[in-house]
């Protein structure tokens, strides 16, 4: 399980295909080891590229789902992301 004490928060609502991807990336080269990124997500697409790109890194990351929804009605959901 991940330590949810979060060092940063990337905010990725509204954004598509690569952005959340590429941002998530960058966020984490500058984060030091140990620290956790918070990324809060409303596009379907990066539940699966977000975790396979962590996989590739082997960062430890969590898929957190929860019942809020953004003004246009999609799904929000969270990753902690542990930077190894």
């Amino acid at each position: 399980m991940i330590d949810r004490k979060v060092s940063r928060t990337l905010d990725l609502r509204g954004q598509v295909c690569p952005g959340p991807t590429v941002d998530t990336r960058l966020a984490l080269k500058e984060l030091a080891a140990g620290e956790v990124l918070e990324v809060v997500l409303d596009y379907y697409p990066a539940r699966y590229t977000i975790p396979d790109l962590m996989n590739d890194l082997r960062f430890p990351c969590q898929l957190v789902e929860g019942a809020e929804h953004g003004s246009d009605g999609q799904a929000v959901f969270r990753f902690f992301i542990t930077k190894t």
